[in-house]
């Protein structure tokens, strides 16, 4: 019930366009990774933003934001959308198979923003110039706006861009760059992205969960390495994860070693997969979570250092290709913070696949040469076969 609750208040909180001091939930107002470009009318914002998304789009997925005008307009006379719109309609919306627009009456919620803009890598912000959002400030000819950054009304700002070479007395420590430099200014962002990224923390959780009913035992319990899989997998993860903890239903196990590990309870319930990684999602929202199931008995630390080397934080998810078909395998994955929005949307539509998600949304895929490390044990011939196989020092 936490979520509901909190998806309400989400929604509920309409962003006033008039007024830029835009309420953060989560720590950012659209999207986790947004950067502010701001400055006074008539400085050349839009076409600074542009040459931007030019330079750095062959690498990234880039949303544009321009909020807080006061009108727009949208669509053409006489076009089927503009003549829908005129004679009442209060949501009107087209689409092709490379673009999508809509549109509709009042603003839009917090939540409407977030889930437009959840795929991009990254989202510029033109406007909210007071939000406490990370910002690079853009000097006007008479520098007026440093005086608004020296009183405080403009904060959390990361860089200067203005007409000269340089500029003397900026009122607060950061980079400055010429408006022409777009290079320097792309890199600045580019390195700027990646360090946010690295300060996520990365968690690790053993996905224990299911029912078992193939295997006729709990699978966090089977024996390939002299004690139960689950212990054997929360060691391996501890040795890359700063957290670590055990999936597990309320009262799951009792004397045994698994009971004195940390454990998160499910409080979705009844979801597969997604019990488990709900729940840690909603227990630490801030944090990355390194997703390895128990019954990948074949998974080594080789393995988890190669998905870790490949991580792509701004994504939503680092995956393996699976063994079969070059599906993304899920069970063995990073999950980003901003996949949690995806999942419960995919939750309300009655969508329980990790996998089908993962397939619909943008997640980094990797290779890896030794496919028999993501071999899934779900009987009890192949636990035969994978305890014979270890046993032999095999995978």
């Amino acid at each position: 019930m936490a979520d509901i609750r909190y998806i309400t208040e989400i929604m509920n909180m309409n962003l006033n366009s008039s007024d830029q001091s835009a309420v953060i939930q989560d720590g950012y107002i659209f999207h986790p990774f947004e950067i502010s470009i701001c400055g006074y009318s008539n400085t050349g914002k839009t076409t600074l933003i542009t040459r931007l998304i030019e330079s750095l789009s062959p690498e990234f997925d880039i949303g544009y934001i321009k909020y807080g005008v006061h009108e727009f307009e949208i669509d053409k006379e006489g076009k089927d959308t503009q003549m829908a719109w005129s004679s009442g309609a209060s949501r009107v919306s087209i689409s092709d198979s490379r673009h999508t627009a809509h549109i509709h009456k009042g603003a839009p919620t917090q939540m409407e923003m977030r889930s437009a803009f959840n795929s991009c890598d990254f989202v510029f912000l033109e406007g909210l110039k007071t939000a406490k959002v990370n910002k690079i400030v853009l000097i006007d000819d008479k520098k007026e706006i440093l005086d608004s950054v020296s009183c405080g009304d403009i904060e959390n700002v990361i860089g200067f861009i203005g007409q000269g070479d340089t500029v003397e007395g900026l009122p607060v420590s950061a980079p400055y760059f010429h408006r022409d430099n777009i290079h320097g200014i792309s890199e600045f962002i580019r390195e700027y992205l990646f360090t946010s990224a690295s300060e996520t923390p990365l968690y690790g959780l053993v996905l224990t969960g299911g029912d078992s009913r193939r295997m006729n035992m709990d699978k966090a319990l089977l024996d390939y390495h002299g004690r139960p899989q689950a212990e054997v997998v929360y060691e391996l993860l501890s040795e890359v994860c700063s957290k670590v903890c055990i999936s597990s239903k309320k009262d799951q196990w009792s004397d045994n070693s698994l009971d004195k590990l940390p454990q998160i309870h499910d409080i979705f319930l009844g979801l597969g997969p997604l019990s488990g990684i709900l729940s840690a999602m909603h227990a630490h929202t801030r944090a990355a979570w390194l997703v390895v199931a128990c019954d990948l008995p074949y998974v080594s630390r080789g393995t988890i250092e190669t998905l870790i080397k490949n991580r792509n934080p701004l994504k939503m998810a680092t995956c393996f290709n699976s063994v079969k078909g070059n599906l993304p395998e899920p069970l063995c994955s990073v999950y980003e913070p901003k996949i949690r929005l995806r999942l419960l949307e995919n939750l309300a539509i009655g969508n329980l696949s990790p996998r089908d998600i993962f397939m619909t949304s943008p997640v980094k895929t990797v290779d890896q040469s030794e496919r028999e490390n993501l071999e899934n044990v779900n009987s009890e011939e192949e636990y035969k076969i994978a305890k014979s196989k270890l046993g032999k020092g095999e995978g």
